[in-house]
């Protein structure tokens, strides 16, 4: 009997504790329940606060490169005579393999960025691609586009013949051509009016063994540019040129860039890095201020590069006073994306506005997620890092 009430207590004992144990144990759960709910909370207050000090910051900076102090430009239409160029340029423009296959309507491309140039008299790039899908060469120019070079290494990929057909196919559509090489000064050298001012524009890609296009040398640039400084009021250089994806110029951009500023050239405008480069504002020989872009990077592609997603819009303005006298008035740029989506986006690919897919995130119109956020935002930075070296 007495063994029996033993056992009894020691199973109430044992009991008591399993109860005590469970309580104890409920109460530490809960604790570390609210612990982590608390963690979350700030978590997620903290990146909130992130974000909107992100986009505020960024929303605040302006993309200004240059701007001409001098107060003669206080009032640039004082005198009718007196003409401001208005130009906007992308960099190459592709139509690769998957962007060909994975796009339905090619107006979706440009959606969200051809409010930039529209108010540009002239919107430049280098047709890089030898396709001819009418429906692609339409969309380049419902997007603005209305000037593209073919001085390019690819010009030539189906040869003359070709490079005709891709000439004929620019022009059926609206988009003028540059860069087609030719004995005549004339035909190399493309004058763009507006108003009583003229612009020139010429193109020339490095040496690629082949001919049909404008192959860069010291000695055809120089005859070029002396016929663009007698027949018109500015000159802008296309220029194919530099290293594949890097955002290093090289000592030869360099050189090339020094001989064309102090032999007339107002503006250089590089491609085919298929990367973003460095911008600067030179001095020439006569203490003139002259712009230089090494590379704007491509502009549609669907390299799965980030470096070469990493996109911007120039835009820049040559003032022309009513005696002639040309000066680069103002450059600033644009901030783009070229997006993948998927291939279960019915338009795949997309340009973006950088700083508006910023500012919509995590609002309900925005359609990113936060690892295309982090990028955005890395990428804009970036950007701001290379034009600025």
């Amino acid at each position: 009997m007495s063994n029996r009430r033993s056992r009894s207590r020691r199973r109430e004992k044992i009991l008591g504790l399993d109860n005590k144990t469970f309580y104890i144990s409920f109460i530490v759960l809960i604790f570390i329940i609210l612990i982590c709910v608390g963690v979350i909370v700030y978590k997620d207050f903290y990146e909130q606060q992130k974000v909107a000090a992100e986009k505020e910051r960024i929303n605040s900076e302006v993309e200004d490169i240059f701007k001409s102090a001098d107060e003669e430009f206080s009032s640039l239409n004082d005198y009718k005579a007196n003409t401001l160029f208005r130009f906007s340029a992308v960099g190459d423009i592709l139509c690769g393999n998957n962007l060909q296959k994975y796009t339905r309507d090619y107006n979706e491309i440009f959606t969200n960025v051809k409010k930039y140039v529209s108010d540009s008299d002239y919107v430049l790039g280098t047709y890089e691609t030898n396709v001819q899908d009418e429906s692609f060469l339409k969309s380049i120019k419902n997007a603005g586009i209305n000037v593209v070079s073919l001085a390019h290494n690819h010009a030539l990929d189906n040869g003359k013949d070709g490079l005709a057909k891709i000439n004929e196919s620019l022009e059926k559509v609206g988009l003028k051509t540059v860069g087609i090489s030719s004995d005549n000064v004339e035909d190399r050298v493309k004058i763009f009016e507006k108003g009583e001012a003229k612009v020139a524009i010429i193109a020339y890609t490095y040496d690629n063994k082949k001919d049909g296009v404008n192959i860069y040398s010291e000695e055809l640039a120089k005859q070029d540019l002396e016929y663009a400084k007698k027949n018109a009021n500015a000159t802008i250089v296309m220029m194919h040129w530099g290293n594949v994806n890097t955002n290093e110029i090289s000592k030869e951009q360099e050189q090339q860039a020094e001989f064309l500023i102090n032999n007339g050239a107002d503006v250089i405008i590089g491609a085919h890095p298929s990367a973003v480069q460095k911008m600067e504002v030179k001095q020439n020989s006569n203490g003139k201020d002259c712009f230089v872009a090494y590379s704007i990077g491509d502009f549609t592609s669907d390299f799965e590069s980030e470096n070469a997603n990493l996109e911007l819009i120039l835009n820049f303005q040559i003032y022309v006073d009513k005696d002639g006298n040309t000066t680069l008035y103002k450059v600033d740029y644009t901030p783009v994306y070229m997006i993948d989506w998927g291939v279960k986006a019915e338009n795949r690919y997309q340009i973006l506005d950088l700083k508006k897919e910023i500012a919509n995130y995590q609002t309900e119109e925005s359609n990113i997620d936060k690892r295309t956020y982090e990028k955005l935002v890395r990428g804009i930075e970036r950007l701001k890092n290379i034009i600025k070296k």
